[in-house]
Protein backbone atom coordinates (compact mmCIF):
# COMPACT_ATOMS: atom_id res chain seq x y z
CA UNK A 1 0.00 0.00 0.00
CA UNK A 2 1.28 3.47 -0.92
CA UNK A 3 0.25 6.44 1.25
CA UNK A 4 -0.15 10.02 0.04
CA UNK A 5 -1.98 12.41 2.41
CA UNK A 6 -2.26 15.05 -0.31
CA UNK A 7 -4.99 17.06 -1.95
CA UNK A 8 -6.22 15.55 -5.22
CA UNK A 9 -8.41 16.77 -8.05
CA UNK A 10 -12.14 16.14 -7.64
CA UNK A 11 -12.42 13.44 -10.31
CA UNK A 12 -9.48 11.30 -9.16
CA UNK A 13 -11.69 9.01 -7.02
CA UNK A 14 -13.86 8.30 -10.10
CA UNK A 15 -10.79 7.56 -12.19
CA UNK A 16 -9.40 5.21 -9.54
CA UNK A 17 -12.78 3.43 -9.32
CA UNK A 18 -12.90 2.99 -13.09
CA UNK A 19 -9.43 1.44 -12.99
CA UNK A 20 -10.44 -0.92 -10.17
CA UNK A 21 -7.89 0.55 -7.77
CA UNK A 22 -8.80 0.47 -4.09
CA UNK A 23 -8.14 3.71 -2.21
CA UNK A 24 -9.02 5.74 0.85
CA UNK A 25 -9.95 9.42 0.92
CA UNK A 26 -11.33 11.92 3.40
CA UNK A 27 -12.76 15.43 3.14
CA UNK A 28 -10.48 18.08 4.65
CA UNK A 29 -11.87 20.68 7.00
CA UNK A 30 -11.25 24.34 6.10
CA UNK A 31 -7.94 24.65 7.96
CA UNK A 32 -6.54 21.44 6.55
CA UNK A 33 -7.79 22.42 3.09
CA UNK A 34 -5.87 25.70 3.29
CA UNK A 35 -2.71 23.86 4.36
CA UNK A 36 -3.12 21.25 1.62
CA UNK A 37 -3.63 23.95 -1.02
CA UNK A 38 -0.33 25.59 -0.03
CA UNK A 39 1.42 22.22 -0.19
CA UNK A 40 -0.22 21.46 -3.54
CA UNK A 41 0.96 24.79 -4.95
CA UNK A 42 4.51 23.98 -3.82
CA UNK A 43 4.22 20.54 -5.41
CA UNK A 44 3.01 21.99 -8.70
CA UNK A 45 5.74 24.65 -8.68
CA UNK A 46 8.38 21.95 -8.13
CA UNK A 47 6.94 19.99 -11.06
CA UNK A 48 7.06 23.13 -13.22
CA UNK A 49 10.72 23.70 -12.31
CA UNK A 50 11.49 20.17 -13.52
CA UNK A 51 9.21 20.37 -16.56
CA UNK A 52 8.35 23.93 -17.66
CA UNK A 53 5.11 23.46 -19.60
CA UNK A 54 1.62 24.81 -20.11
CA UNK A 55 0.30 21.75 -18.26
CA UNK A 56 2.25 22.57 -15.11
CA UNK A 57 1.25 26.25 -15.24
CA UNK A 58 -2.38 25.14 -15.65
CA UNK A 59 -2.00 22.99 -12.52
CA UNK A 60 -0.65 25.95 -10.55
CA UNK A 61 -3.47 28.19 -11.81
CA UNK A 62 -6.05 25.60 -10.76
CA UNK A 63 -4.66 25.63 -7.21
CA UNK A 64 -4.49 29.44 -7.17
CA UNK A 65 -8.11 29.66 -8.34
CA UNK A 66 -9.14 27.29 -5.53
CA UNK A 67 -7.29 29.51 -3.03
CA UNK A 68 -9.04 32.58 -4.43
CA UNK A 69 -12.49 30.95 -4.17
CA UNK A 70 -11.77 29.86 -0.61
CA UNK A 71 -11.00 33.44 0.38
CA UNK A 72 -13.84 34.97 -1.64
CA UNK A 73 -11.54 36.60 -4.18
CA UNK A 74 -12.92 36.75 -7.70
CA UNK A 75 -10.82 36.13 -10.81
CA UNK A 76 -11.81 39.56 -12.12
CA UNK A 77 -10.41 41.09 -8.92
CA UNK A 78 -7.16 39.19 -9.44
CA UNK A 79 -6.90 40.36 -13.05
CA UNK A 80 -7.54 43.96 -11.99
CA UNK A 81 -4.87 43.79 -9.28
CA UNK A 82 -2.43 42.23 -11.75
CA UNK A 83 -2.99 45.03 -14.26
CA UNK A 84 -2.82 47.74 -11.57
CA UNK A 85 0.40 46.33 -10.13
CA UNK A 86 2.00 45.95 -13.53
CA UNK A 87 1.02 49.50 -14.46
CA UNK A 88 2.44 50.93 -11.21
CA UNK A 89 5.48 48.70 -10.68
CA UNK A 90 6.06 46.98 -14.00
CA UNK A 91 6.39 43.32 -14.81
CA UNK A 92 9.40 41.03 -14.92
CA UNK A 93 10.22 41.13 -18.63
CA UNK A 94 13.40 43.20 -18.15
CA UNK A 95 14.91 40.53 -15.83
CA UNK A 96 16.08 43.17 -13.31
CA UNK A 97 17.64 41.82 -10.10
CA UNK A 98 17.94 44.19 -7.11
CA UNK A 99 21.38 43.70 -5.60
CA UNK A 100 21.55 46.48 -3.01
CA UNK A 101 20.25 49.87 -1.90
CA UNK A 102 21.88 52.60 0.13
CA UNK A 103 18.98 52.75 2.60
CA UNK A 104 20.25 53.27 6.12
CA UNK A 105 17.06 51.98 7.73
CA UNK A 106 17.27 48.19 7.75
CA UNK A 107 13.53 47.95 8.35
CA UNK A 108 12.52 49.40 4.98
CA UNK A 109 9.78 47.31 3.49
CA UNK A 110 10.36 46.15 -0.07
CA UNK A 111 7.36 44.07 -1.07
CA UNK A 112 7.28 42.38 -4.41
CA UNK A 113 5.80 39.07 -3.39
CA UNK A 114 9.11 37.33 -2.88
CA UNK A 115 10.59 39.02 0.18
CA UNK A 116 9.14 41.19 2.90
CA UNK A 117 11.21 42.90 5.58
CA UNK A 118 9.01 43.82 8.51
CA UNK A 119 9.39 46.98 10.56
CA UNK A 120 8.80 45.86 14.15
CA UNK A 121 9.04 49.41 15.48
CA UNK A 122 12.04 48.91 17.76
CA UNK A 123 15.41 49.11 16.09
CA UNK A 124 17.18 47.47 18.99
CA UNK A 125 19.61 44.71 18.00
CA UNK A 126 18.85 41.20 19.20
CA UNK A 127 20.50 40.06 22.40
CA UNK A 128 23.66 38.07 21.55
CA UNK A 129 22.20 35.07 23.45
CA UNK A 130 18.92 35.13 21.52
CA UNK A 131 18.08 31.70 20.11
CA UNK A 132 15.52 30.93 17.43
CA UNK A 133 13.74 27.61 17.17
CA UNK A 134 16.02 25.04 15.61
CA UNK A 135 19.21 26.55 17.04
CA UNK A 136 21.25 25.03 19.80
Amino acid sequence: MKTYDKLIRDKIPEILNEKGIEFGVRIADKNEYIDKLYLKLQEELNEFVLNPSAEEIADMLEVIEAMARLHGIGLDDIKKEKIDKKTKRGGFAKKIVLEWTDEKNENVVIRDGSHVTLDMGDNKPLDKNFKTSGTE
